[in-house]
């Protein structure tokens, strides 16, 4: 057993790295005025022609999502998105998340930056409530992207990851701009062949699936399983695996009766996934609090595990420890919303916050 002493004293060095975390967190909570991951690919006589062709276009989609974003569905009709001399007057800035040349072609993902006044005064023009989300104006929602890994599985075993089959083809079409959770496909090429197994992604190795994500670096890995032969019926199922608490779960099986059904069968699971982020994502800023809690601990694997799992929920401003000890943590959390949607959140990120005579316990599940 570790000694008392040198456990405490790693244990404040975690402590620290939570704080820091929590703190960089809240103050980097995307703004609802900055569109993320808008990718772009056009073609023009020469490379900065096509650039300036690109930059233009990323502006265009990325306010046609502004709008999606900002807008009640029945107020959307009446916008018509900005010329594009309009456009440039309203972005602060382009960030290059990633960028390709060729002499005739410019491939780029962009984040776009807009002036929220701009914006305001572009939607306001048109009649529609300017910046003002279709959720509560209180709340803001942290996006959480998924790697995707589409197998199927007949009775000759689990296909090959660069399989061509409808299941693939129809995660590949799922639009997810806007969504809480948008979807990263795996390439399914060599260097990902080389890292993991159609049946290592089928039965969840944990040390596979996350290698394979340090190629992708996404909070999220989706293993979306179709079971069956190919001209139906078939069985729908999945593995959630999180990056950032390391933690496993089954999505519910669905059965389709054909092929042709699996765009619906994509759309179903992808919504459950949004709508499981969302119970922890939306964080409601109108009202905030204070509770003191301890975490009993059996040793340094507890802790790492609730620090891990406390800083992947946005409803948690901020951490103190109060106090160390080998075998408890005294925290004070700080937290958006009241205490019934702190239990909630925390209980979707794999964390239970119960009573203990008359003191709050915080442990995982």
């Amino acid at each position: 057993m570790l000694p008392a002493r040198w456990f405490s004293t790693v244990i404040v060095a975690l402590a620290a790295v939570l704080a820091a975390g929590a703190g960089a967190r809240a103050q980097g909570a995307g703004s609802p005025y900055t569109v993320n991951d808008v990718d772009v690919d056009v073609s023009a006589p020469d490379a900065i022609q096509a650039r300036k062709v690109g930059m233009a276009e990323a502006r265009r989609r990325a306010a046609q999502m502004l709008v999606e974003r900002l807008v009640a569905p029945d107020e959307r009709a009446r916008i018509t998105v900005p010329d594009d001399a309009r456009l440039e007057s309203m972005v602060r800035g382009i960030e290059f998340v990633r960028e390709r040349t060729a002499p005739n072609r410019y491939i780029a993902t962009l984040n776009v930056v807009f002036a929220p006044d701009a914006v305001k005064g572009w939607l306001g023009s048109a009649g529609a409530a300017a910046g003002a989300p279709a959720a509560r104006p209180s709340e803001t929602v942290q996006q959480r992207p998924a790697l995707v890994i589409p197998l199927w599985k007949d009775r000759t075993g689990v296909q090959p990851l660069n399989d061509a089959n409808a299941w693939h083809d129809a995660w590949q079409a799922l639009d997810t701009k806007g969504s809480v959770v948008p979807v990263t496909v795996i390439r399914g090429d060599q260097l990902d062949q080389s890292v993991i197994s159609p049946e290592e992604a089928y039965v969840g190795n944990l040390s596979a699936l996350s290698k394979i994500n340090e190629r992708y670096h996404a909070p999220i890995v989706v293993v979306a399983i179709v079971e069956g032969e190919k001209g139906g019926p078939l069985t729908v199922s999945g593995l959630r695996y999180d990056a950032q608490t390391g933690a496993r779960s089954e999505i519910p099986s669905m059965q389709v009766t054909s092929p042709g059904q699996l765009g619906d069968a994509v759309k179903q699971m992808h919504a459950r996934l949004d709508e499981q982020w969302r119970g922890v994502a939306v964080v409601r800023r109108d009202s905030q609090d204070t509770l003191d809690v301890f975490v009993p601990l059996r040793g340094l694997g507890d802790w790492v595990q609730v620090r891990q799992r406390l800083g992947s929920v946005p409803a948690v401003k901020n951490v103190s420890v109060r106090s160390l000890e080998a075998d408890r943590a005294e925290l004070r959390l700080d937290y958006f919303g009241t205490p019934d949607e702190l239990k909630q959140t925390l209980a979707q990120a794999g964390l239970i916050l119960d009573k203990d005579a008359d003191k709050w316990r915080l442990q995982t599940r």
